[in-house]
């Protein structure tokens, strides 16, 4: 009886202290301030294409120090107060895959003083980035001059067109967008391959090097690079799968062309076969850039 009157004694204890911890005030180094984005854009010259983009994220960094990647909208807690320098940078998925999220290179960091209040939110509204001074505009296409930089290959069976979509004035509003490349794939086992015109000298040294494209598609199709070295070959990047509705997407050709180094020059090819249930296979995209730094 003894032990037993001790036992309900230990876990009355026990009980104390946990509520106890429960309800202790946090310390003031323990209150955070937080911080809030709306929205984002992207603002181009007229030498920088589209000003599509699919910013998904933001990498927030307070005077250096790593806050987080918080998806947009966000609203995310900061621990500090006071005069703060904030440095935010566009997050995207790279290749299109939502567990690689990572900052996107070219586009330049935003910096912003603020006073941070403990419990109090700093509103930053909406933000606009652009491109990065030292980036790169290797290429350039939107399909919108007669004369294209995109020509269909020997060994393609369906040419693509250039096409005069209505429905890219809603998808890309504001840009004068009319034209995008279609591709219709009418049976299987029919090869459709393009190739940019011009051959590019991309770094292969891990410099950063991207391709942008917005596409919509009901057939996946393969973005790959001609390796113009001592013997022309093909090598495929990324297969891209059907999306409905208009998509953008940056592909890093970075560790691909690294491992070709020495290689004079490349070219950006797209290929597909129809594997879809529908009647045709069609694949439309447009606005490809090609960038490095």
């Amino acid at each position: 009886m003894k032990n037993k009157s001790r036992y309900i004694l230990f876990l009355n204890v026990i009980l104390i202290l946990v509520i106890a911890s429960g309800c202790a005030k946090p310390s003031e180094n323990e209150i955070p301030s937080y911080v809030a984005i709306d929205t984002i854009s992207l603002k181009v010259n007229s030498m920088q294409g589209t000003a599509s983009q699919k910013v998904t994220d933001s990498w927030v960094y307070a005077d250096n120090d790593l806050i987080g990647a918080f998806e947009l909208p966000s609203r995310f807690p900061v621990l500090k107060s006071g005069t703060s320098t904030l440095s935010i940078f566009a997050g995207i998925k790279l290749n299109g895959i939502n567990e690689t999220r990572v900052p996107y290179p070219f586009y330049d960091r935003i910096q912003k003083t603020v006073t941070l209040e403990k419990e109090k939110i700093t509103d930053l509204g909406h933000l606009t980035f652009y491109y990065a001074a030292a980036t790169k505009f290797a290429w350039l296409e939107d399909f919108e001059q007669v004369n294209l930089t995109l020509d269909s290959t020997a060994r393609s069976e369906v040419n693509f067109t250039r096409a005069r979509l209505d429905e890219l004035e809603t998808a890309f509003p504001g840009e004068g967008n009319d034209y995008a490349a279609k591709v219709v794939i009418p049976k299987e086992n029919l090869v459709f391959e393009s190739v940019s015109h011009n051959a590019f000298v991309l770094p292969t040294d891990g410099t950063s090097a991207f391709l942008e494209l917005n596409y919509k598609t009901n057939n996946p199709f393969t973005v790959g690079l001609v390796i113009n070295g001592a013997v022309t070959s093909l090598r495929p990047i990324l297969v891209i799968n059907p999306s409905s509705k208009w998509n953008k997407i940056y592909i890093n050709l970075t560790p691909t062309l690294a491992s070709y180094a020495g290689t004079s020059s490349f070219k950006v090819y797209f290929t597909s076969v129809k594997s879809t249930s529908e009647p045709n296979a069609e694949i439309f995209f447009d606005n490809i850039k090609l960038l490095h730094f």
